[in-house]
């Protein structure tokens, strides 16, 4: 006989059962840990790899500008496609395409210590510095929230636009840092620090700036003080870096078109913003939307301005004022956050970076509200607005109102957070100040809807004059009349191209090189091709190329050709005589100018804008001596003479927008002819000198110029 009997000696008896929350337990730690796996390896063995050999699409963006501020050129025309584009080659760096528009000049700041390093070593330390603060944002969750490590990883490494954001070395890990930071201190009670993150977050991407309403609505005036003089630091910063000049361009001129949805191509439905399906449902345009359901353009006026109050208004009439419980905060942010998202009116798949936040800070209510049912449906959709598929399920449809799926996701986890929060205190009374924040927002609302409807007013007359170009050129730039055919420098996707529109159509130059201007009399072209410099080429064989040389115009009589030639990042006209072959080219103006165009005068003089010391854009005018004379201190840009001499059209800004005058130069009366709220600019005469040929960004996002040919009485 054995000397014991265990428990369960007996051949007949069966061990208890394990509870069956116990094994769901199990399970689901197990699928977490495999998820986890899975996307590390992803992280790990495809994003990381790739954004480590390739510069990728935005971070010469940043790099590119804070090196020309780092290298003391003149950053006044950072903003300006053409000219950023000029700079990238002139520094070698491989990208086809680059752009500032809408990014602040300040958040090009992050890079500022790198931009003396190559561009792609200056990526790989961009890197380190990302993944050390995803590290470090990982920590700050942990303190806030008390989350496992392991959920923490999870959310994480679930962010496909985390993975987004290393491949195209973007900026959003650093303000998820900030905003991360500046919660932590909220709820810790250092609300004055928590306001001076969120004035620096301003600096980066201008919609935490919402927050300052946040911090009214809960009455905190520390927070809300520290959020002003941190929005006021980045703000000084960014002029003295940058000087007054870019930063007046980005608030006069680029944020009212981005709060429209309208800084980037507002048709584009991979955006999947409410302004870009609004835009595609209601608004005609020839070469982006030729085919809206309904042309309504008023509709989209009423309609944005209300579908972002009820998408974002809950974020702040939810908030309690006097509640400062931990929880509660979390929601708050949370909400606050979600909420700008879901407005946003041009977001891209690397913005929902952020949303590493608000899921993290939502983990415990969710499970607290819902179980774990909650939580799943808390990162089905967190998880689901980062896939990366939308794009091309979406493009599948034929209806404009099921091609943004992703929208949806956003506006049900929008909706789902609103719950959580409306939970927390179900049926708390609501405070009075709630019915003076609903006043705020109607008219807030209705003072939108007035300015969306002035706005539309006149948008799209210009249209009868349009010429037909093809849907792979993005803008038409520096347009040009050479007999019956109009010549432009083209933006395609993979530069920037000669073309010429004819009654025969588009037709473009084959180049390795960027071709950025174009200068033509009726029987010769000259072209600037860029690569490591300017370079002014002639379709006559028999002429040399000349180096170091940008932005040609030639004489209507062919005897001179003038051009810029580029001084520590400012422009001097230099004049050649076309009929002397051989003759020395002259110097017309000092560099303290900075010429950004010309046109020449019937009797060999040259009329210019300059920016003489960062200053505004103004006249000049200069005789092939050399005497400089200025023409008056209106902001004037794009002059243009016609061949006769008998009108002198050029671009005045008023108002935030560039509109084309024209001036009689014989009784010398001027009218406006262009009126509508939008960008015309760049015209230039046929040589009837009765027709004016401009481009035009009405009706499209800025500065994004189709051309338009229009009679002159």
């Amino acid at each position: 006989m054995p000397l014991f009997v265990t428990k369960y000696s007996s051949p007949f008896r069966r061990p208890n059962p394990l509870p069956i929350e116990v094994l769901a337990s199990e399970w689901v730690r197990g699928v977490e840990w495999l998820v986890f796996a899975l996307m590390f390896c992803y992280l790990c063995l495809h994003t990381l790899p790739t954004a480590w050999k390739t510069l990728n699409t935005d971070f010469p963006n940043y790099y590119l500008t804070a090196r020309i501020a780092r290298e003391k050129e003149s950053t006044s025309r950072i903003y300006e496609w053409v000219w950023l584009q000029r700079q990238k080659d002139y520094r070698g760096i491989d990208q086809r395409i680059v752009g500032l528009v809408p990014i602040t000049p300040f958040s090009t700041l992050a890079v500022w210590p790198l931009a003396s390093l190559l561009p792609l070593a200056a990526k790989h330390y961009w890197l380190i510095a990302n993944l050390a603060m995803v590290a470090a944002i990982a920590v700050i969750l942990r303190s806030l929230t008390r989350l496992s490590w392991r959920h923490i990883a999870l959310v994480v490494v679930l962010s496909i636009p985390l993975n987004k954001n290393f491949l195209y070395g973007q900026y959003y890990v650093l303000l998820l840092f900030v905003l991360t930071l500046a919660c932590w201190c909220y709820v810790r009670q250092k609300r004055l620090v928590a306001g001076l993150l969120i004035g620096l977050a301003f600096g980066l991407k201008l919609f935490p700036l919402l927050y300052l309403g946040y911090f009214l609505r809960k009455k905190d005036f520390k927070a809300f003080v520290g959020g002003v003089i941190g929005s006021f630091a980045a703000v000084i910063v960014s002029i003295a870096v940058f000087g007054i000049q870019a930063n007046r361009v980005l608030f006069i001129q680029i944020l009212p078109w981005a709060m429209r949805g309208e800084g980037m191509s507002p048709y584009d439905i991979s955006s999947a913003s409410v302004a870009t399906l609004l835009h595609r449902l209601f608004i005609y345009e020839p070469q982006w939307n030729p085919s809206p359901p309904i042309n309504a353009p008023w509709m989209f006026a009423i309609l944005l301005p209300l579908v972002q109050t009820f998408l974002f208004a809950p974020a702040l009439l939810l908030s309690k004022p006097d509640n400062r419980d931990p929880k509660r905060l979390h929601l708050e942010w949370s909400a606050l956050l979600i909420g700008s998202l879901a407005i946003s009116t041009l977001p891209a798949g690397y913005h929902f970076t952020l949303l590493i936040l608000p899921v993290c800070l939502m983990w415990a209510s969710a499970r607290e509200k819902a179980g774990w049912v909650g939580t799943a449906v808390l990162l089905f959709l967190y998880a689901a607005i980062g896939y990366p598929g939308w794009k091309a399920l979406g493009a599948t449809s034929h209806l404009v109102l099921f091609s943004v799926p992703r929208l949806y996701v956003v506006v049900a986890l929008c909706i789902f957070t609103y719950w959580l929060l409306g939970a927390v205190q179900r049926g708390a009374k609501q405070d009075r100040d709630t019915f003076l924040w609903t006043g705020v927002f109607v008219m807030m609302a209705s003072l939108n809807i007035v300015i969306g409807l002035r706005h539309q007013h006149g948008l799209y007359t210009d249209y009868p004059w349009r010429l037909p170009i093809t849907d792979n050129v993005f803008q038409a730039n520096n347009p040009i009349a050479q007999n019956k055919t109009v010549l432009f420098s083209a933006m395609l996707h993979d530069g920037y191209r000669a073309a010429a529109q004819s009654e025969g159509g588009v037709h473009f130059d084959k180049s390795h090189s960027d071709q950025l201007a174009l200068a033509a009399t009726s029987s010769e072209r000259w072209t600037e091709e860029v690569d490591s410099e300017s370079m002014i080429v002639s379709s006559r064989p028999d002429r040399e190329v000349i180096h170091q040389a940008e932005s040609p115009v030639a004489s209507p009589n062919g005897r001179w050709l003038a051009f810029l030639r580029e001084e520590h990042g400012r422009n001097r006209i230099w004049l050649r005589a076309l009929d002397r072959p051989g003759s020395t080219d002259k110097i017309l103006t000092s560099v303290e100018l900075d010429v950004a165009e010309m046109s020449f005068m019937p009797n060999g003089s040259i009329i210019f804008s300059a920016e003489p010391n960062e200053g505004r854009p103004r006249l000049f005018l200069v005789d092939q001596a050399g005497s400089v004379s200025s023409l008056g201190p209106n902001e004037i840009r794009y002059p243009a003479i016609s061949p006769d001499g008998h009108w002198f059209a050029y671009s005045m800004l008023q108002e935030g927008n560039w509109h084309i005058w024209l001036r009689d130069l014989h009784s010398g009366q001027t009218s406006r002819l262009t009126n509508a709220d939008c960008n015309n600019v760049e015209p230039t005469w046929q040589s009837d000198s009765k027709t004016l040929i401009y481009a035009s960004d009405c009706g499209r996002a800025l500065w994004f110029y189709a051309l338009c040919r229009r009679p002159i009485s």
